[in-house]
């Protein structure tokens, strides 16, 4: 029962964790932009007017900066506690060499999945199935993606959240729930906990499935090299078709979706099939 509570507290613990420091790392950056968008007015002698500046053009556009910021603070926040309790920090992550074909792989297999998720939940929401849930989702990602700076999307949603990620739910977290329970079950938990840190049932129900496949590319490979690769590979696709999707016409978009599909396919039963050339340890 006591190591139970350990391995419990430590795998909920880093995944809060990531949460504490969004909310944290939020307040700082709000007061900055505040501060940016009330200097005009007290440049001008006008401080009265700060009233009238728009809280939500501040919250728009502190979001991605203060989710910089907490990507920062939950790696070295992660590493200090370790460091604290005397814990291996850098050795738990896996981080083994794989090959630059694997890895590609593993990034065309990320990018071409984020149209098929996309195609999924627009068939379920046009279906009529939680309409409020699919509102939340839609108000959510719009917040995040729409009238945002592209570099910054790229480098937060595409580089820096899909790299946290994999250090602390299939780093970290799987590490320590492989130690010590069967690994179907280190799995499905890693994944569970994955999904529900989006704090949206939409996203986190498809978060939880795709946590799945990163765990077994981890399992597979015993490195975090292809699951970062096959989640940057997601993010970025999903960031580009949300700049410049709405170009696309409706034929190219189906030819898309199609190719998609098999190109995800092919790439999961491909690396799938290399880890039986995997050398063993």
């Amino acid at each position: 029962m006591k190591k139970f509570l350990k391995v419990f507290i430590y795998c909920t613990g880093l995944a809060s964790l990531c949460l504490i420091m969004q909310f944290v790392a939020s307040v700082p950056v709000t007061v900055f932009y505040v501060m940016l968008y009330s200097l005009p007015y007290v440049l001008a002698g006008k401080p009265e007017a700060i009233m009238s500046v728009d809280i939500m053009n501040i919250v728009h556009d502190s979001l991605l900066p203060s989710y910089i910021l907490s990507v920062i603070m939950t790696f070295f926040a992660a590493w200090i506690i370790h460091a604290i309790f005397g814990r291996k920090f850098f050795e738990r992550l896996s981080f083994n060499k794989a090959s630059s074909f694997l890895i590609a792989l593993s990034f065309i297999a990320g990018s071409a999945l984020q149209m098929p998720i996309s195609f999924i939940l627009s068939l379920i929401e046009s279906a009529g199935v939680a309409p409020d849930l699919f509102e939340q989702y839609s108000n959510n990602m719009e917040q995040l993606m729409n009238n945002q700076n592209l570099i910054l999307q790229i480098l937060a949603v595409g580089i820096l959240a899909p790299l946290l990620e994999e250090i602390i739910f299939r780093g970290l977290i799987l590490n320590q729930l492989r130690n010590n329970l069967p690994i179907q079950a280190a799995i499905i938990i890693q994944a569970l906990l994955f999904g529900i840190v989006h704090l949206n049932v939409i996203q986190g129900s498809y978060a939880f499935i795709i946590g799945i496949i990163l765990g077994l590319l981890v399992v597979w490979y015993d490195s975090l090299f292809l699951p970062v690769a096959f989640h940057m590979g997601l993010n970025l696709s999903g960031v580009i078709l949300s700049e410049f999707g709405q170009g696309i016409s409706d034929m190219a978009g189906i030819y898309m979706l199609i190719i998609s599909f098999l190109l995800m396919f092919a790439c999961m039963i491909v690396l799938k099939h290399r880890t039986k050339e995997k050398p063993a340890h």
